[in-house]
């Protein structure tokens, strides 16, 4: 069966945040954040969805076809 959707990183522990090259202060480390993929859909169509989803951190990577999400607690969009 093929992969409609591919959760990329979520939960990162300190050494395989600083493995991935991951922020200081990434979300990740707290399980408050997730990089996505879906199949045959934009990272721009990816960011629509999650704007409607009510995620507060969305960061947009086209080149790498996945959209970071996360619940930072306030409004946050960007472009990787």
């Amino acid at each position: 069966m093929e992969e409609l959707f591919k959760l990329a990183s979520n939960y990162r522990c300190p050494p395989h945040n600083r493995a991935v090259g991951g922020a200081v202060n990434s979300l990740h480390l707290k399980g408050m954040a997730a990089d996505i993929r879906v199949l045959e859909m934009t990272a721009k169509e990816i960011t629509h969805l999650a704007e409607k989803a009510g995620f507060d951190g969305i960061g947009l990577y086209p080149s790498q076809c996945f959209v970071h999400v996360d619940v930072r607690g306030y409004c946050a969009r960007w472009e990787g």
